[in-house]
This record gives C-alpha cells, sequence and structure tokens, in this order.
C-alpha cells in the first residue's frame, strides 16, 4: 500500500493506494490514515471504507481530516484491512477515466478534470471517484473524491474533481469505485456493492420522517450552532452520561462549517453499540454528501430509533471530549 497527503490551511486530504491481490471483487476495504506532525504526535486521524470493484487493479481510497488550528501535517501513516465477510463475485465494475488532467481554477484551487465513460447499458448514478496525485518522484502529495450524479447509459460525462494538494503535480490518476446506490452491471442490479453488502431501507421512516431528513436537519442544527436543538435528539444512553450544559460547552468551540448536499444511500446498519456506553441498537445508517471547506465528502451516520423519534450518537472521541 502507498499512501500520502495533502494539506490547504486546516484541512488535510489522505489518499491511500490498495491493490486487490484476488480475482474476487466485493471484499470491504478499511484504511485508517493517522496525520502526524514533525514531531510524531498525531494531529487528526479519519477513516474511509469502501468495497473492492476490481479483481487485481489498485484501488485508490482517500479521506479529508481537519487539522487542529495552528496544525501542520508532516506525514501520514495509513493501515489497510481488507474483510473476508460477505457475498463475492468474479464480475468486476469498470468506468474509464480518460486523460485525467491537474489545473487551478480561477480562485487557486486545484481541480482534476476527464472524461468518465460507461460502457454498461443501464445508468450508474453517484460512482466512487478516488483520486490521487503525484509529485515528480511519485509520491502522493494529495487528492481528492467526488460523485457523479448521473453517468447515461452508454455514454460519457466530464467530471472535474475538486483536490487538496501540496505543491503542484507531476501526474494525477482516478479511480472509479462502485455506485454509492447499488452496483449495478451489464444485465444485473446488485446491492451487494455497499460495504458489508448492505441492502436499501431508503424508505425507512420515524413518525413520518425519513432518516436523511432527519440528518440533513442535524447537519442544519450543526451550521447554525443549535447546541440545544442537538442535545434534545442526542441518544438516551449518552444523556445519562452527559448533561446539556456540558454538552454545550464542549460544543461551543467548534468552528468546523458544514453544508448539505444530497443524500447517497440509506442503509440497515444492524445492531450498532453506543459509544461510551454499554448499551446497542439497531440503527438506520445514512450516508450523505456534504461540503465542507469548498470539498464535497461524504460522511456516514448511525441513527436510532427511541421514544418514537431518530436519535443521533457521539462517536467514541466526541463522547469523551464532552464527558470531560
Amino acid at each position: 500500500m502507498k499512501a500520502g497527503f495533502g494539506q490547504e490551511r486546516e484541512y488535510a486530504w489522505a489518499s491511500a493506494i490498495v491493490h486487490n491481490n484476488t480475482d474476487q471483487v466485493g471484499q470491504t476495504v478499511t484504511v485508517n490514515f493517522n496525520v502526524l506532525d514533525a514531531a510524531g504526535e498525531i494531529l487528526a486521524s479519519q477513516s474511509q471504507v469502501e468495497a473492492f470493484s476490481q479483481p487485481k487493479a489498485d484501488h485508490i481510497l482517500g479521506a479529508q481530516v481537519e487539522i487542529p488550528k495552528g496544525g501542520k501535517a508532516a506525514k501520514v501513516e495509513a493501515t489497510v484491512d481488507v474483510s473476508a465477510d460477505g457475498t463475492f463475485s468474479d464480475k468486476p465494475f469498470v468506468m474509464e477515466t480518460i486523460k485525467p488532467t491537474f489545473a487551478k481554477d480561477e480562485f487557486g484551487s486545484g481541480q482534476v478534470t476527464f472524461t468518465l465513460s460507461n460502457p454498461y447499458s443501464t445508468p450508474i448514478k453517484s460512482p466512487r471517484i478516488g483520486v490521487a496525485c503525484f509529485d515528480s518522484a511519485g509520491k502522493i502529495i494529495g487528492g481528492g473524491s467526488d460523485f457523479p450524479e448521473l453517468v447515461p447509459a452508454n455514454g460519457r460525462v466530464k467530471v472535474s474533481v475538486r483536490t487538496m494538494v501540496t505543491g503542484t503535480p507531476a501526474a494525477c490518476d482516478a479511480h472509479v469505485g462502485n455506485p454509492l446506490d447499488g452496483d449495478i452491471r451489464e444485465g444485473e442490479t446488485s446491492a451487494s456493492a455497499t460495504p458489508g453488502g448492505e441492502t436499501s431501507s431508503a424508505a425507512s421512516t420515524v413518525d413520518g420522517q425519513q432518516a436523511d431528513q432527519f440528518f440533513k436537519g442535524w447537519i442544519g442544527q450543526f451550521g447554525s450552532g443549535d447546541w440545544k436543538g442537538q442535545y434534545a435528539s442526542l441518544v438516551n444512553a449518552q444523556k445519562d452520561a452527559i448533561s446539556e450544559q456540558a454538552f454545550q460547552a464542549c460544543r461551543a468551540n467548534s468552528n468546523e462549517k458544514i453544508t448539505w448536499k444530497r443524500t447517497l444511500s440509506v442503509t440497515d446498519g444492524g445492531v450498532t453499540k453506543i459509544p461510551g456506553t454499554s448499551a446497542s441498537l439497531p440503527s438506520t445508517k445514512v450516508v450523505a454528501e456534504l461540503e465542507t471547506g469548498g470539498v464535497k465528502v461524504p460522511l456516514d451516520v448511525h441513527l436510532v430509533t427511541e421514544d418514537g423519534q431518530w436519535k443521533w450518537m457521539l462517536e467514541a472521541e466526541g463522547f469523551n471530549e464532552c464527558k470531560g
């Protein structure tokens, strides 16, 4: 595996190239990125989960990482795990990317532009695009990702992927992974493209509200700093450990700006352990496209139902921070 990063202000983009050594596809691939400073201290960590879509081929996985104020990334450590659970296939998903080219837009941001070709007789919605950029020595110096809304059947579209890079790349490469809304190949439709073999449950509602509608409202609360509103829908087990006053105090210093773009998928999340507690509840997993720092990124959340309404949960790091 090869890994690297690019940094722009308080954000970094970590990329890894992971090779599928088998003749099968569909395995769940998890990469954890630790971004380190010059002293070797971890500035931040972020994981990305996808699935192998091509046999005997390299796959580009990446994630945006928020760097603490004043921090400067010097190195990224990447750890990969390939899960052999689930149903695999010998039918690859392949879409061609033609001539990926790097340039800066009018605002000075990096863009990698290419033509994406769909060889299938079915329109492809939201294929995963992973981009990695390299210096003249072949070192990864950043990248990005995108999810084009629609590629026509037997057609092509022009794709521009916003990238975070350090310096000017000598070359960039783009990899196309399984669509987020289902693995669609010639003559077949499968839900196995989603890591873990999850199946769609987009109609999941609680008291008339769909899970992604709740998450969209939650993102709006985050963007406006409505911590009181967010605490009201926090899962009960975490409320028992964190008071509203403590929650608002730990959220008050958050200056991350995120905006909702669109729903990518809603699936059954299985029984999920609630971080920081001994409780577990059945969950619904929502994956959405958000925008932060001028970059569109996917974000997933596991929602549960309690008291006849949707509830959300703090991740382990956020729980520990707010509990104090």
